[in-house]
């Protein structure tokens, strides 16, 4: 009995610490430093620091898909809203045919044996 707690408080503790782990992968990455040549040269040609990992069209979400810490933080997000429900039209689209009479003259399964019907006129 008591080992079925201990083992289930460990697993309960692996799954709060791996959790926090996830949660913390978010804040984990970090802006290159000031002093990178290639940064300074970016923002001398008129770029934005913000533009690196910022949001450009206001939507609230970044707008670049490349950055891996970007999308695991992201993957934990909650779905977006379901939408409001719509009436749904009716439509048939089902098309119904009838099977069409073959008077077309059928082989005989059993060459040796022949008809038992008249043949056809």
């Amino acid at each position: 009995m008591m080992r079925d707690a201990v083992l289930s408080l460990r697993r309960l503790v692996l799954l709060a610490v791996l959790s926090l782990a996830l949660v913390a992968t978010g804040f984990s990455h970090r802006m290159p430093g000031t002093d990178d040549a290639a940064l300074a040269a970016y923002a001398m040609a008129g770029g934005d620091l913000a533009d690196l990992c910022g949001d450009l069209d206001g939507d609230g979400l970044p707008d670049h898909g490349d950055c891996p810490a970007c999308q695991i933080a992201g993957s934990a997000d909650l779905p977006p809203n379901a939408l409001t429900l719509r009436n749904a039209d009716l439509a048939l689209v089902a098309k119904v045919f009838a099977p069409r009479e073959s008077r077309a003259l059928r082989m005989v399964l059993d060459p040796a044996r022949g008809l038992r019907a008249p043949p056809l006129a």
